[in-house]
């Protein structure tokens, strides 16, 4: 699948940009090479690189959102 021109939802996107803005701990379910990885943390950014949508989060993890199959807001942290 060609990811270059993926982006968020428009609603999505503000949901993230919000849970970021309140430093809300989130629980990120993304596809890792064919394996389905889970990371729990904070949004620290959310950017473009080479025309490629990625959701930084606190653990320095970059994830590409392409690859992001649920994201929540995680209650216990």
């Amino acid at each position: 699948m060609d990811n270059t021109n993926f982006r968020l939802a428009c609603g999505l996107y503000e949901q993230v940009e919000l849970w970021s803005m309140r430093r809300t701990a989130v629980r990120i379910v993304f596809d890792n090479n064919g394996i389905s990885k889970e990371v729990k943390g904070i949004i620290t950014d959310v950017y473009v690189k080479n025309k490629v949508e990625f959701i930084q989060v606190d653990t320095n993890l970059n994830i590409q959102t392409s690859t992001i199959s649920g994201i929540e807001v995680e209650v216990n942290i």
